[in-house]
């Protein structure tokens, strides 16, 4: 049974994790990491909360305990609040003194490694964050190893609690490559890091990419390897990257925290290709029901939690609405974002689809306001090309809605504003649709 310790032992190139202030390899990770395992005995086969503090700590306990505790809990100090009571705390952090304790491997007058359940918290933007437990041989069913992939350096966007930043690391690590995490949360000073750096490969959401687009700075970036996830990856930001980065490897990966990596697509085209319903990827099985949700049979097995969305079949329910479109599988957004207008369903995803196809226009949130009598009105944010005139760009959008969107979907408000809020897993927030 694979681990991480016996995945980071296996490698024939050495990885490392570069910070602001330090470098780790992965041979002083497993030191450590045996180290702290070594002075934790209480904890074996415990269900333990690993609090998120610095990369290199939370790294540390992950390859320390996987194996040896029965449950990992991959927390942040929000989502620690919703763990089940009998979860011990572990606080990592990297103060904490190892030195006097004697490195062992997991195997050293131990049993053998138990299949630990590594738990992750759902974003928790409809309310109080939900865990959905993966293994770790799930975890890495999509991690791909190549010596070209071994000379990469990744840059992290993402916190490795988690789904999107632990597939980075993992990724990261146990191809033998380095992962560049930086604590400078403005976007202009990470693009900075990673250039000093040489970063050639990122993963982030399309607004994420959207806001690193914005500080007109990639330019000073090498990439070769681009990856899009966590929310729908239009034509427009895929065209976009390939832009700026015309030989680079872009890919847009579908994945939940609930359900994993579901497959991946590299052809830098929007949605999938509609022949992935008849034949599968990677292992996994699709499928479109009567109400447009995508359905998927992950090679993977699925937290037991979720029951109440996997048909008779062994398909889950991801509740995410697509449609057919000239042998492509396209996105419309997630079944519970629909905004109701008279009776009539508006994607507010769509919509941000049509807004962001006008030139000029960088970033869009698209929201309900409530109506007394339809129920619900469209309305629209909107960050622009500071150069531009809002009043002359506003008629093209204008224009641009008639052409693409049917009338009940079309914003009755459109509102200008500098920036956009990103939440804490990366996508564009929406904590105050249906105002």
């Amino acid at each position: 049974m694979p681990t991480f310790e016996k995945k980071l032992l296996d490698l024939s190139q050495i990885s490392v994790i570069i910070t602001d202030d330090s470098k780790v390899t992965a041979k002083q990770l497993l030191e450590q990491s045996a180290a702290l395992r070594s002075g934790c005995s209480e904890l074996k086969s415990k269900s333990v909360a690993v609090v998120y503090t610095d990369t290199i700590s939370f790294v540390t306990a992950l390859v320390a305990f996987d194996g040896f505790c029965g449950a990992l809990y991959l927390c942040s100090h929000e989502s620690i609040k919703s763990i089940p009571k009998d979860v011990c705390h572990w606080p990592i952090n990297s103060k904490t003194d190892c030195s006097k304790s004697t490195v062992t491997s997991q195997n050293d007058g131990l049993s053998l490694p138990i299949k630990t359940k590594w738990y992750l918290a759902s974003s928790g933007t409809s309310g109080m964050p939900k865990w959905f437990s993966h293994g770790f041989s799930d975890l890495i069913r999509q991690t791909r190893i190549s010596a070209t992939l071994q000379n990469l350096c990744w840059g992290s966007l993402y916190e490795p609690h988690r789904f999107a930043g632990l597939q980075v690391t993992l990724q990261a690590l146990l191809s033998g490559a380095s992962l560049v995490v930086t604590e400078k949360t403005n976007v202009i000073d990470r693009v900075s890091v990673y250039a000093q750096q040489n970063v050639s490969a990122i993963s982030a959401t399309p607004s994420m990419w959207r806001q690193l687009l914005m500080t007109n700075q990639l330019h000073s970036l090498s990439l070769s390897h681009i990856s899009l996830g966590g929310e729908i990856a239009d034509q427009g930001i895929i065209d976009a990257l390939s832009h700026y980065f015309p030989i680079a490897n872009i890919r847009h990966i579908y994945a939940s925290t609930e359900a994993g990596v579901g497959f991946v697509v590299s052809d830098k085209k929007a949605g999938f290709p509609q022949s992935w319903l008849q034949e599968g990827v990677n292992g996994a099985e699709l499928q479109v029901d009567g109400n447009q949700h995508l359905r998927i049979k992950p090679q993977g097995r699925l937290d037991k939690s979720l029951v109440n969305r996997i048909d008779e079949n062994g398909f889950l329910d991801t509740e995410d609405r697509v449609e057919l479109v000239k042998g492509r599988v396209l996105f419309l957004g997630r079944a519970s974002g629909i905004i109701n207008v008279g009776g009539n369903k508006v994607h507010p995803e769509k919509v941000e689809s049509v807004l962001l196809s006008v030139e000029g226009v960088l970033q869009v949130r698209v929201y309900a306001k409530a109506n007394s009598v339809l129920g619900a009105l469209v309305e629209a944010e909107i960050t622009i090309n500071p150069s531009l005139d809002w009043s002359v760009l506003v008629k093209k959008i204008r224009s641009q809605c008639k052409l693409k969107l049917q009338r009940f979907e079309i914003p009755v408000k459109l509102r200008q504003v500098t920036r956009m809020e990103i939440n804490s897993s990366g996508k564009l927030s929406r904590s105050n649709i249906n105002v």
